[in-house]
């Protein structure tokens, strides 16, 4: 859809309060095991049935949803997926796919082709196996990743990589690029620097300041002021999980409600919690409004609560403000600007 259409059709969904786009996490199972990864449990049960997933995918379309992404966990790790993904795709869905890409063979290449997805997007934890598993904690998982980006790119299906840079990894961020340059992979960005508390109590994964900076000063998609505006939390799409709550984004913590119980619309319209967020203005963030870094800032009301467990109460959002601001000083520096 054209960008200016796009947005016309946004505004016009929040007009009437209405949701135009879903993630549906149809498991938290996965293949690997990232030292980042968020996933609240991998040992849920009771997830969603197809006739349940059936039900809830002709809800969103009576609301008007149209665009629906389909992740996990994993997503093939659900022995299912397939026919999960075919309901939506019947209906008439717009389909975008995250994966890791590790479980990719001739026989999900052949699934994927009749799903026709818009988008499959493919995280990049690495480019050899030695930075790779430092990251997924899994021997043998580089090649089978990389074996999957082969068939995908035979396959014609349109797909990008998502380099995901850690404190682990952070060394190999100029062969990450390369590795995607030299086999012709694009990428959806070079870098970004929000990742999400993993409920371990554990962030030995994130960038310290000085690597941070760097990175920003070198992925021409971070080289401008991005400006401050409430992240549309509640406005424009909600999250499904496995088991049925649902959540008004991938990183906030609470259910709103769950389809089990309640019908979409329901939940959407009267729920506590999505009227609460969908309500917040920039005058609500009266610390963030009055900060002289907010011009560097993209805050995420759902990491605040994560971490401070106040939907107002920054922390990780002022350090990357902070620190976007810095790599922006010095490369106007550099240019001879200052």
């Amino acid at each position: 859809m054209d960008k200016h259409l796009y947005t016309y059709v946004l505004e016009k969904y929040k007009q009437c309060n209405k949701p135009l786009t879903a993630v549906f996490e149809a498991t938290y199972g996965c293949n690997l095991n990232c030292i980042h990864c968020y996933n609240p449990s991998r040992s849920q049960k009771y997830y969603l049935s197809l006739d349940e997933i059936a039900f809830v995918a002709d809800q969103m379309r009576q609301m008007g949803i149209m665009d629906i992404t389909l992740t996990g966990g994993e997503l093939f790790h659900r022995c299912d997926w397939f026919e999960v993904a075919m309901i939506f795709r019947r209906i008439g869905f717009t389909i975008a796919i995250f994966t890791n890409a590790v479980m990719i063979d001739k026989e999900v290449i052949d699934k994927l082709l009749c799903i026709e997805p818009l988008i499959i997007e493919v995280s990049l934890y690495g480019s050899s196996s030695v930075y790779y598993e430092q990251i997924t904690r899994v021997k043998g998982s580089f090649a089978r990743f990389a074996n999957g980006l082969d068939l995908l790119s035979t396959s014609g299906l349109n797909f990008v990589l998502k380099p995901i840079v850690l404190k682990q990894n952070y060394d190999d961020y100029d062969a990450m690029l390369a590795f995607a340059e030299n086999n012709g992979y694009r990428l959806r960005f070079e870098f970004s620097p929000c990742l999400l508390p993993n409920g371990r109590n554990q962030l030995d994964f994130r960038l310290s300041d000085a690597e941070m900076v760097e990175l920003f000063g070198r992925a021409s998609e971070q080289r401008a002021d991005v400006g401050f505006a409430k992240c549309g939390i509640g406005q424009s799409g909600l999250v499904l999980g496995p088991t049925g709550d649902i959540r008004p984004c991938v990183a906030y913590p609470t259910a709103a409600g769950n389809i089990r119980e309640q019908t979409l619309e329901e939940i959407w319209q009267e729920s506590p919690l999505f009227n609460e967020v969908r309500e917040i203005s920039i005058d609500d963030m009266e610390a963030c409004r009055t900060c002289k870094l907010n011009q560097y800032c993209e805050p995420c009301l759902a990491l605040n609560l994560l971490e401070t467990g106040n939907l107002f109460s920054p922390r990780e959002n002022c350090r990357i403000a902070a620190n976007r601001k810095l790599a922006l000083a010095d490369d106007s520096t550099k240019r001879g600007e200052g």
